[in-house]
């Protein structure tokens, strides 16, 4: 077997671990979730839902997802490297599918996978993106949500999630691993309805403060004090 074969079955395995761990994960926790009917505000409005967390978040809202929303109506970009063939993996056993964006590489190639996104986003599919991901500053967002949200014409939800039952990694936006049977909290915020003309320094901004606002929510919940 080539190095580039092994390679590639080493990222599939990594995947298929991560998804064994997190739907262990998903199913042994106990949620507290706040803040549904914004949810059934968002999916009244008719529009394209795309999800919206900070990065430090992601696991856990995958577990909460897992156990409460369709994964196969999910779909998302991901990094053109090895990350993103292990993530790419994870979500494919979730059932979801993604698009591969190496900005790095084939800029053209990014812009029409990021073009695909939104068009199965236009017939009826669900994203999820993490503003200040995949590698920081913590809670500096990108344009990637801001032009997704416009191109789309999106709801945008953000959702806070939090668990004291976690590692945080030490890293750039202590990313919490939860641990099985943790205690999941989750805070909905309203959803934001957006127009492809909208500002973009004033959306980003909105989007900003809205993110801020569910995850000291949910860390309220968790019984932590709010921090940044």
């Amino acid at each position: 077997m080539s190095p580039d074969n092994l390679a590639r079955r080493w990222r599939r395995l990594q995947g298929d671990a991560l998804f064994t761990y997190s739907r262990v994960v998903a199913f042994s926790s106990r949620y507290r979730v706040e803040g549904w009917q914004h949810l059934h505000a968002a999916e009244a409005s008719g529009r394209p839902l795309l999800w919206t967390m900070w990065h430090g978040q992601l696991m856990p809202f995958v577990a909460f997802g897992d156990r409460y929303l369709p994964n196969e109506q999910f779909v998302a970009v991901r990094v053109g490297d090895e990350r993103g063939d292990v993530l790419g993996s994870y979500a494919a056993r979730l059932g979801s599918s993604t698009y591969r964006v190496d900005m790095d590489g084939n800029p053209f190639a990014a812009g029409r996978a990021v073009l695909r996104v939104i068009r199965e986003m236009r017939k009826g599919k669900q994203s999820v993106i993490a503003p200040d991901g995949p590698d920081g500053p913590a809670y500096v967002p990108k344009r990637g949500v801001t032009f997704l949200a416009r191109k789309a014409e999106a709801a945008v939800l953000p959702i806070g999630v939090w668990t004291r039952q976690a590692y945080p990694l030490d890293r750039w936006d202590n990313y919490l691993v939860p641990f099985p049977f943790a205690r999941i909290h989750v805070a909905l915020g309203e959803p934001l309805l957006v127009s492809g003309k909208a500002d973009e320094a004033e959306l980003e901004e909105q989007i900003v403060h809205a993110l801020h606002r569910v995850r000291a929510r949910a860390q309220v919940l968790a019984g932590v004090r709010p921090w940044r």
